[in-house]
């Protein structure tokens, strides 16, 4: 793509695509539905969105999950939230995650024990989870939905449970694991901006 073409341009170059080829307008079908309200609003869904991209690493998916979220009456504060939120998990890697009474627990990683790095982790971990921008429910529900993506079944499995003891309906969570699947092909079908922009410029 051209460093001169905005987000609306690649929106545009998308939603033409659509209209042309069959992978786009199936894609359309099977991602239209998922945004709409449900047991998350749409504002709700499009900031899963956005901690969900982080891991896909799609900057279109970001911005255009934000942009949508902001629109939907997000606040920045939330937006940032949920990019945290990935962040943290992020930076947890294959390390096991337990939560008890004192909080975080993280086991398996014995190179980084005793470590400042592995303090200043756990911390980090536990000011973001702690947020005061979101709900506890919705952050558990986040968690899930970015495990998911990351493919950790044992974290995503925990935070399933936090979000349905935290009072959330099963019906959220699975809302958000559509979420998944979607910005998952997501991610590949933004990146054919790049592909129409060989042929449009050939």
């Amino acid at each position: 793509m051209s460093q001169d073409s905005t987000h609306a341009d690649e929106a545009r170059i998308l939603g033409a695509l659509e209209r042309q080829h069959a992978g786009p307008k199936a894609f359309r079908a099977m991602s239209a539905p998922v945004w709409r309200n449900g047991h998350l609003s749409e504002k709700d869904k499009h900031l899963v969105a956005v901690a969900v991209a982080q891991v896909t690493r799609c900057a279109f998916c970001i911005e255009h999950h934000a942009e949508l979220a902001r629109k939907g009456g997000a606040s920045e504060s939330e937006a940032l939230a949920v990019s945290y939120i990935t962040a943290a998990l992020e930076s947890l890697g294959d390390a096991a995650l337990s939560i008890g009474k004192e909080g975080f627990a993280l086991e398996n990683e014995p190179h980084l024990t005793g470590t400042s790095i592995a303090t200043a982790r756990a911390g980090f971990v536990q000011a973001v989870f702690d947020t005061d921008a979101l709900k506890a429910g919705f952050v558990s529900v986040i968690a899930a939905a970015v495990a998911y993506a990351q493919s950790n079944e044992a974290r995503r499995q925990l935070f399933h449970r936090q979000a349905l003891e935290a009072g959330e309906p099963l019906g959220a969570l699975d809302e958000a694991y559509s979420i998944v699947v979607v910005l998952r092909a997501g991610a590949v079908y933004a990146h054919t901006l790049h592909v129409a922009s060989v042929f449009a410029d050939g």
